[in-house]
């Protein structure tokens, strides 16, 4: 077992949802380097804007292939919403981050892996 696996493992037994041990949520994270900070570790401002961004761009996306290709005069109405979505999204990932760190009781990456595997 890789030492990333392991802290992941560790870090989920501790309460911390499994989609925050990884250093990214999204599909490409299986292809990132693995001994990269878990997302529970990284700036809360960092996660509202990539999290934020990707969700709202993707639902966009979504929501005009299949809806709004139909009457594209009100993009803008479309552009504030994605807009909303994206942010809102990234909120909630920011508060379920900030729970997961109350549940650690340490919000430094490194000073987290001296405690735990050092």
């Amino acid at each position: 077992m890789e030492k990333a696996e392991f802290i992941q493992k560790h870090l989920i037994e501790k309460g911390v949802p499994a989609d925050l041990t990884k250093s990214t949520a999204f599909i490409w994270s299986r292809y990132k380097d693995p001994s990269q900070k878990p997302l529970v570790f990284q700036s809360p401002a960092k996660i509202l804007i990539t999290r934020g961004l990707f969700m709202g761009l993707l639902w966009g996306a979504l929501m005009w292939v299949f809806f709004w290709h139909s009457e594209p005069n009100s993009w803008v109405t479309y552009l504030v919403s994605v807009s909303l979505f994206g942010v809102c999204m990234g909120f909630i990932d920011v508060f379920r981050t900030i729970k997961a760190r109350k549940l650690l009781g340490e919000t430094n990456w490194e000073t987290w892996c001296q405690q735990h595997y050092k």
